[in-house]
């Protein structure tokens, strides 16, 4: 007999049950829902190991990507497998699964497209095909590789609806060896030439099932400067870098307005949520001037919301009508380390995405007992995806980070969740049309599937269409034109007319003179469109006038979309009304985007007089895209230092700062808490210059105080630097504060033989809360990690580290740090040419410097021209503590930090 577990709200009406005939699941194990809602196990172990990603098929069937590579595979290490969950008795559960396709590197994204299921098994990415319709692939081909490793790897797959498939790679690059080499536009993101002869863009190969092999890369190798979003037309080809500047962005997605959103890992500074479009950089590996956040940066975009402390994962929009309407058109955005779904309400701050509010929300969060000590298995959400039942799907990882073997087989959990609402159907969405070839759907049908609630159906449809030309034009305006529709059926049909209309004058015709009439978001698709035709059409096409009115517009956001459309359409001669945006915008992300269209089709003589012009918006552009080009001397930029325009002046001194490897202003210590007593040493970056700073609240004049300053008690300091007796760029506020002295005089007892995890655990529920942070201090985690407004930010910020509600791995990484690094965290070694040598942990890299974080906290900034050799030593900074700190010691810390947390 089979049973389904659920937990509707935050209480489950089972206390367990068995499982498709195996085991028992425990009803902790599944997390907490809002009441609306109910969360089910759909899938586990041992139809499932480590469940990856996910995707539904045209037939509504779910897909799953999971197996052994993750973390350290070897060469010899067996495939991961694509296998289909079945539910044969229709009850909402599978009960069966069947292997698709195996073999594959660790697959960490899936996307339907027709019969091809695109697979992302970094350094590959694999495209494999059922040929016979027995549910097996037969053939698996290879569109590209050497990507980079499975750390970084090539994520969050989706075919748009410009008919373009986008995804997502990290900062790990290929080996560029002789037969072993990635696509151009990969090759120009890292900074890497290739062998002689090699193409730029790599044949696909292809491979009966018997004879595929993937591509191995050791998952140590090769760390490369940035990661980035890309997208391609079928089969791989027109491949181009849409956006950069990340670091490791685990999963993209667009709205029902065909707008992206993604998150970004890193490991210092939290992870970020960010708005992908054309031509942007995030910040990560920038040319000269890396940040995280964007805020109050020019060179970089900012991103959308708070850096948060986590892990993020699987991203997506929900706008389907079945959930409770304060849950659609939401993001739903995956957490694993916190163990908890989240959603995100989207408003718009000019043409910049935010999250309503300023922050995001808890949707579902571990329900396990872990948090208390128990050995219930952990909610570690991985993908999110809608199923053609409206419910979301969630893959969970389970309790173990890599591969766990007995016998010789793989014993990991896995799960899948559905999470839907109350009452929801477990079936029915089955169509008699899904068992005919589209080629004999009618329009009506068709239609119907843009703007569906399923990925694969959106494209599939709108493919049909597309190849219909002009015998749907009519068709499609005419619904166009009735209103009624959707946002996504609205931006599906637009966007096929636009897919038309490459070809076929009556649909562009219609688009440049009747779609923006019908909403705010068709006006957005028309002047997409626009700037789309010319670039398919290879720049044949002229700039329709709709277009150059919208430069003009009262809203920032069809301002952006028109800058947008003329940088798409590369035409150069439109670049005087890019500058005439860029000398009045207001916007941030419209003026962000002008200056980026502005250097990509000026010329450098062009922008070296654009730096004489009168307008002082139109002079920072070509600044900012000088500077992007690396085209101007160190004499130039400094004349720019007294150009009396005060957010001109600021870009000029950075650049010149970073160029000697110094932010405007480095200060050592960082700020924060402190026991006995501060000395900061104030390093500015530019000379000659003018250090300032104060000490009692006031703001920094030539007259304040210079040079390095001593203070014994909680203080705000605040830091100005001047260039030619003017200030240059803003003031910098560090606070220090004083610890209090019940924090910080806690004596270590000693160890007499090394603890144990087994020790700790069964002291945990009743430990002393109230003495960890005295612990913390005086076992010297302070010296590398924050709790708060305690301690420094060198290694993982614990502020929130209890929502990841796993007492047994903290004790554990406290114990053995070297037994699992945290990534982003091994050890960094460089040596130099001039015989410098240095160890710490990466901070950031542009393009001429690197910037390491010393294990006593103090940064270094490295010129990249002499650097020797730099290589990850995938230690740990942090040493054993099995021999430091006695059961009861590290069972107040660890309760302490375990009651630390954001939700």
């Amino acid at each position: 007999m089979k049973m389904s577990i659920r937990r509707v709200g935050s209480i489950s009406n089972l206390a367990f049950a068995v499982f498709a005939g195996i085991g028992q699941v425990e009803a902790s194990d599944l997390p907490t829902v809002p009441e609306e809602f109910e969360v089910e196990l759909f899938a586990k172990e041992p139809l499932i190991r480590n469940a990856g990603s996910m995707a539904f098929d045209s037939r509504g069937r779910l897909f799953v990507g999971y197996g052994p590579q993750y973390r350290k595979p070897k060469p010899d290490t067996p495939g991961d497998s694509v296998a289909i969950m079945i539910d044969s008795d229709g009850d909402g559960v599978a009960d069966k699964s069947k292997v698709f396709a195996t073999g594959f590197n660790c697959i960490q994204g899936l996307a339907w497209h027709g019969k091809d299921l695109w697979v992302g098994n970094s350094p590959d990415l694999t495209v494999v095909r059922d040929l016979d319709g027995d549910d097996v692939a037969d053939e698996y081909v290879r569109v590209y590789t050497d990507l980079g490793n499975i750390e970084h790897a090539n994520h969050g797959h989706n075919w748009a609806p410009d008919g373009k498939l986008y995804f997502s790679n990290g900062n790990s690059k290929g080996l560029s060896l002789p037969g072993r080499v990635a696509p151009k536009p990969f090759r120009d993101m890292w900074g890497i030439g290739a062998p002689e002869g090699s193409p730029d863009f790599p044949e696909p190969q292809t491979f009966q099932r018997e004879g595929y092999q993937r591509t191995y890369q050791d998952p140590r190798d090769n760390w490369g400067r940035e990661g980035g979003v890309f997208r391609c037309d079928d089969m791989g080809k027109n491949l181009e870098l849409v956006s950069r500047g990340t670091r490791n962005v685990y999963d993209i997605g667009f709205d029902s307005g065909f707008n992206w959103l993604g998150t970004d890992n890193d490991q210092s500074e939290g992870d970020r949520v960010i708005m992908p479009f054309f031509n942007a950089h995030f910040g990560w590996g920038h040319s000269w001037s890396s940040h995280w956040t964007g805020e109050n940066h020019l060179p970089t975009v900012p991103i959308s919301g708070p850096v948060f402390h986590g892990s993020g994962t699987g991203v997506i929009y929900y706008d389907h009508p079945s959930f409770p309407e304060a849950y659609r058109g939401v993001w739903f955005i995956n957490d694993w380390s916190r163990n908890t779904t989240f959603v995100y309400r989207p408003t718009w701050d000019g043409a910049l995405v935010q999250p309503e509010g300023g922050a995001w929300s808890a949707f579902a969060k571990d329900g396990s007992n872990v948090g208390s000590g128990g050995q219930g298995l952990q909610y570690q959400p991985v993908d999110i995806v809608i199923g053609p039942d409206g419910a979301l799907y969630v893959t969970g990882w389970g309790s173990e980070y890599g591969a766990v073997w007995k016998d010789g087989e793989q014993v990991n959990e896995g799960r899948i969740l559905r999470i839907s609402w109350k009452g929801a159907p477990k079936t029915g969405w089955n169509s008699a049309k899904r068992a005919k070839t589209y080629s004999g759907w009618s329009f009506d049908e068709l239609f119907e599937d843009l703007g569906s609630i399923l990925p694969v159906w959106n494209i599939d449809a709108q493919d049909e269409l597309t190849r219909r030309g002009g015998s749907v034009v009519q068709a499609l305006q005419k619904r166009l034109s009735k209103g009624g529709l959707s946002e996504a059926a609205e931006t599906w049909a637009i966007w096929t007319l636009g897919r038309i209309s490459v070809r076929n004058s009556d649909a562009a015709n219609w688009l440049d003179r009747e779609a923006s009439a019908l909403s705010l978001n068709a006006r957005i698709q028309a002047i997409r469109i626009a700037g789309y035709r010319i670039r398919e059409s290879s720049n044949s096409l002229p700039m329709p006038a709709l277009v150059l009115r919208s430069l003009e517009d009262e809203e920032p956001r069809i301002r952006f979309a028109a800058v947008q459309a003329v940088e798409q359409a590369g035409l150069r001669d439109y670049v005087p009304h890019l500058l005439s945006v860029a000398a009045k915008e207001t916007d941030r992300i419209t003026y962000y985007a002008a200056w980026r269209a502005i250097d990509s089709l000026a010329s450098t003589e062009e922008l070296n007089q654009i730096l004489t012009d009168d307008r002082p918006g139109a002079r920072r552009a070509a600044l900012l895209a000088l500077l992007e080009k690396g085209a101007l001397s160190r004499g130039a930029v400094e004349s720019l230092l007294s150009s009396g325009d005060a957010a001109t002046s600021p870009i000029a001194a950075e650049w010149i700062a970073k160029q000697s490897g110094n932010t405007l202003i480095n200060i050592y210590p960082q700020p924060g808490p402190f026991v006995d007593s501060v000395r900061v040493k104030l390093t500015p970056g530019i000379k000659p210059s003018r250090l300032r700073f104060t000490t009692d609240g006031s703001e920094p004049t030539l007259s304040s105080k210079e040079g390095e300053v001593t203070f014994e008690e909680t203080t705000t300091l605040k830091v100005a630097l001047f260039v030619d007796e003017k200030k240059i760029g803003n003031t910098l506020v560090a606070r220090y504060a004083k610890i209090e002295s019940g924090y910080a005089k806690v004596a270590l007892e000693g160890v007499t033989r090394p603890t144990t995890a087994s020790e700790v655990l069964d002291l945990l529920d009743g430990a002393d809360l109230s003495q960890g942070p005295g612990v913390f201090n005086a076992a010297g985690c302070v010296a590398c990690h924050r709790v708060g407004d305690m301690g420094q930010q060198v290694g993982p910020d614990l502020s929130a580290i209890g929502d990841g509600g796993d007492p047994k791995g903290l004790i554990d990484s406290i114990l053995f740090p070297g037994n699992i690094v945290v990534e982003g965290y091994s050890l960094l070694a460089v040596s130099t040419s001039n015989g410098g040598s240095y160890s710490g942990i990466l901070d950031s890299e542009t393009g001429s410097h690197l910037r390491l974080i010393q294990l006593d906290g103090s940064p270094v900034a490295i010129d990249k021209t002499v650097i020797q050799s730099r290589e990850s030593t995938h230690l740990s900074p942090m040493p054993p503590y099995q021999s430091v700190l006695n059961p009861k010691q590290l069972s107040e810390l660890v309760a302490w930090l375990m009651s630390k947390r954001s939700l």
